[in-house]
C-alpha cells in the first residue's frame, strides 16, 4: 500500500437542416478528416447509410442530438433530433448496441430515445421507451451501458428523485435503480427495443457499472453486475450471466450476504465521522468513501473501485464478492499531488492516475501517476506517482485511450475554482493534449481549441478488433445558453480539419459506426 515515484509510465429518417448551415459547414466538410478516409469500418459496402461513420452531439440546451458524419463526403450536418421538451441538461447519457440500434437516456421525461442509424439517409428516432406492459423504465436515467459480453443488453443508472435518490417510479424503498433493455435490429426474427426488467438498488447518488466476465484463469466464473452508488458509499451486486435465466439481473441473495459496503472505520474517523456500522444492515448507514470510478480487468479478474472520498482505490474479487486489497493514491510528502480522476488501461493491466499540484502560489501543475495491477496476491499495490509530464499551468480533464494503448487523449479544464488570483491569471485554456504512454510518457502534440467553457471528447477508433487506433478524435466546444461547435481532428496530423456549428451547449458527444460494438474498438473511459 506504498507509493513511490518514478520517472515514466510504460503503458502498453431525414430532418434536414437549413440550407444555410449546410452552406456554412460544406467548404470545411471538403476537409473532413481528408487523411482519415478510406478503408478501416466494417459493414456494408461503401456508399450505403450504415458505412457512414458519425458523430453524436448532445445539444444540452436544446435537448437535442446533431448527427456529424465523419467522412467527408457531404454536408457535415446530417440531421438534428428532438430527444424531449427543452430542459436543461435533460441528457444524461449515450450508448449503442450490437443491433445497431443508439439509445440516449431523458433524466426529465424518465425515458430512453430509441434511434435507429441504419434505416435511411439519417438517423430516426423510433420512438421513446418508458414502459413495456407491467415493466417501467426507473427515475432519472442517467449514464447507460452495454453488456461487454452480450452486446445487445443496455443498462441504464437511474438515479431517482433529485432529493431522496429513491426511485419513486419504480417504487424502491431505500435507492435508485438499474433498468435493462434488450434489442436485434428490424431484420428477419429481429425485436424492436424494450424494456427487460427494472432492479432496485440499495443505494443512492451517481451510478456507476462495471462487469465481472469469465477469464482464461476461471472460465467458467458467473458474470455479475458491480453498481456502486457514490451517495452512500456501496455497490450492490447483479446476476448478469445467461444462464441464470429468469433471474437474471436480479439482486446476487446469497445467505448472509449483503451489499458491498465501503466503509473504512479509519477513513471515517480522519474525516471527522463516527466508525462503521456493524451487522447485515450496517450498509443502510451512509458512508464517505464517494466511488467515482469502478473497472473491470480481464487480466487480473478483478473489480477496481475508485473511492474519491477516501482518495484510495479498492480491488474486489468476484469469487469472494469481498474486498481484497486497498491502496491509498495520495502521494507522501513532500509531493502536493492530489490525484481526482482514475482509469484503466486498456489491456487491463494498469489504473491510470490524473491530478493537480496547486502548491506552487503562482501556477497550477497538471501530474500523472499509475498502478500496476499486476503484482500478484498478497503483495500489496501501489501507486506510482511519475515525475514527469508535469503540465505547467494546466488543469486535466477528461482523457480517453486509443484501444492499442498507444495514444491517450486528454482535455484540460477551464474550470478557475479553487485557483488564487494568480494561478487563476496564469491558466492555459482550450487545448488538447495528445500522449504517447508507450515512450516515457511523451506529449506527441499539443492543440489550441476553440474558446468555450468546456469541451467533452470522443475517438474514431478503427483497426483490428480491440486493438484499433485513433483515425480521428471530436471535440466539442460548449458554453452554456449559445450555439456551439465541434472540432474535427485528424489522428494522422493532430490538426484540426473542421469546425463544424450545433446546438446549444454540445456537452456529450459520442463517435458511433456500423460494426463498433461488434469490433470492441469503442474508446476507453467512455464519459
Amino acid at each position: 500500500m506504498s507509493i513511490t515515484t518514478c520517472p515514466a509510465i510504460s503503458a502498453n429518417k431525414l430532418l434536414r437542416r437549413s440550407r444555410s448551415i449546410c452552406r456554412y459547414a460544406l467548404g470545411s466538410a471538403m476537409l473532413l478528416l481528408a487523411a482519415c478516409s478510406g478503408s478501416g469500418d466494417s459493414g456494408p459496402p461503401p456508399n450505403t447509410p450504415t458505412t457512414t461513420p458519425m458523430a453524436l452531439v448532445t445539444n444540452q440546451d436544446d435537448t437535442t442530438l446533431t448527427t456529424v458524419r465523419l467522412d467527408g463526403k457531404s454536408s457535415p450536418v446530417i440531421n438534428t433530433l428532438s430527444l424531449g421538451p427543452v430542459q436543461a441538461d435533460a441528457i444524461g447519457g449515450i450508448a449503442f448496441s450490437l443491433g445497431e440500434w443508439i439509445f440516449v437516456t431523458n433524466t426529465e421525461s424518465n425515458k430512453v430515445a430509441a434511434i435507429d442509424p441504419i434505416g435511411g439517409l439519417a438517423p430516426i428516432l423510433e420512438t421513446f421507451l418508458d414502459v413495456n406492459g407491467p415493466v417501467r423504465l426507473g427515475q432519472r436515467p442517467m449514464r447507460i451501458y452495454r453488456h461487454p459480453s452480450d452486446k445487445e443488453v443496455l443498462l441504464t443508472m437511474n438515479e431517482g428523485d433529485p432529493v431522496t435518490g429513491h426511485d419513486t417510479v419504480r417504487g424502491c424503498a431505500i435507492g435508485g435503480s438499474v433498468t435493462v433493455l434488450h434489442n436485434s435490429h428490424l431484420s428477419a426474427g429481429g425485436t424492436k427495443p424494450h424494456i427487460t426488467t427494472t432492479v432496485c438498488l440499495s443505494g443512492t447518488g451517481e451510478h456507476l457499472a462495471a462487469f465481472s466476465l469469465p477469464t482464461p484463469a476461471n472460465p467458467n466464473r458467473q458474470e455479475l453486475a458491480f453498481v456502486s452508488s457514490k451517495t452512500t458509499g456501496l455497490i450492490d451486486l447483479l446476476l448478469a450471466d445467461p444462464s441464470s435465466g429468469a433471474v437474471r439481473w436480479s439482486p446476487v441473495t446469497l445467505p448472509g450476504l449483503v451489499p458491498i459496503d465501503l466503509c473504512d472505520s479509519a477513513e471515517e474517523l480522519s474525516l471527522g465521522y463516527p466508525v462503521c456500522d456493524t451487522g447485515l444492515t450496517a450498509y443502510q448507514t451512509p458512508n464517505h468513501a464517494a466511488p467515482a470510478g469502478l473497472f473491470w480487468s480481464q487480466v487480473t479478474g478483478k473489480i477496481y473501485s475508485y473511492l474519491s472520498g477516501y482518495g484510495s482505490v479498492v480491488e474486489i474479487d468476484p469469487a469472494t464478492l469481498s474486498i481484497a486489497r486497498k491502496v491509498d493514491i495520495t502521494p507522501p510528502l513532500p509531493s502536493q499531488t492530489v490525484f481526482h480522476s482514475v482509469g484503466i488501461t486498456p489491456n487491463g493491466q494498469t489504473l491510470f492516475l490524473v491530478g493537480e499540484d496547486r502548491s506552487d502560489p503562482d501556477h497550477v501543475f497538471g501530474t500523472f501517476g499509475s498502478i500496476d495491477l499486476t503484482v500478484a496476491f498478497p503483495a500489496p499495490l501501489s501507486a506510482t506517482e511519475l515525475l514527469f509530464p508535469r503540465l505547467s499551468d494546466i488543469r486535466p480533464a477528461r482523457f480517453q485511450f486509443t484501444p492499442d494503448g498507444v495514444r491517450i487523449y486528454m482535455t484540460q479544464s477551464n474550470d478557475v475554482s479553487g485557483l488564487n488570483p494568480t494561478q487563476t491569471t496564469n491558466l492555459r485554456k482550450d487545448l488538447l493534449f495528445i500522449f504517447d504512454p508507450s515512450s516515457f510518457f511523451s506529449l506527441v502534440s499539443e492543440l489550441a481549441l476553440p474558446p468555450a467553457e468546456m469541451h467533452a471528447m470522443d475517438l474514431w477508433i478503427t483497426g483490428p478488433q480491440g486493438a484499433g487506433s485513433a483515425k480521428g478524435a471530436v471535440i466539442t466546444n460548449a458554453s452554456p445558453g449559445v450555439n456551439g461547435t465541434v472540432s474535427l481532428i485528424d489522428g494522422a496530423t493532430n490538426a484540426i480539419t473542421a469546425t463544424i456549428p450545433v446546438g446549444k451547449n454540445p456537452k456529450q458527444v459520442t463517435v458511433y459506426y456500423y460494426g463498433l460494438a461488434a469490433s470492441d474498438n469503442q474508446a476507453t473511459p467512455n464519459w
